[in-house]
């Protein structure tokens, strides 16, 4: 099942970090949507496997406005391809070879972004934890209790 407010999250830092990019460079990357996944990833939980599927799921819905938006920016200003897919297209011979890149490119680094998300919020949950059972053994003062 989804959290669709992890989703939301990812979604939201992909569209405002490529905004930003877009405003800054004139060009168009892949990079937003990457943290956007990562973003879903950490908020869904510790679970790799959540973690992975909400990072696809957020690249899916920021693929459904990034896709139209490109072939706009394309037909209106001649811009150039999104980043490192720009790079990749000439050495491809066929249609198929290219569809292929770019169902790929849009799916797999962000089921791995979405999963490391997901092991980056494991890792501070434990880090809390042991924060947290560390402090309780301590005295209120900041040091161990004195043995009289």
């Amino acid at each position: 099942m989804a959290r669709w407010r992890a989703v939301g999250a990812g979604f939201a830092l992909a569209a405002s970090s490529e905004a930003l990019v877009f405003a800054m460079t004139g060009r168009v990357t892949l990079i937003g949507g990457l943290a956007g996944s990562a973003l879903a990833g950490y908020v869904v939980g510790e679970e790799l496997a959540e973690g992975a599927w909400h990072g696809l799921l957020t690249a899916m819905a920021w693929g459904i406005v990034l896709i139209p938006g490109l072939v706009v920016l394309s037909v209106v200003t001649d811009a150039p391809l999104p980043f490192p897919i720009e790079f990749l297209v000439p050495l491809l011979d066929t249609a198929g070879e290219a569809t292929a890149l770019l169902l790929l490119s849009a799916s797999l680094p962000n089921v791995a972004a979405g999963a490391f998300g997901s092991l980056t919020r494991r890792q501070d949950d434990r880090k809390r934890s042991d924060d947290a059972t560390d402090r309780q053994g301590q005295s209120p003062s900041g040091g161990d209790a004195e043995e009289t």
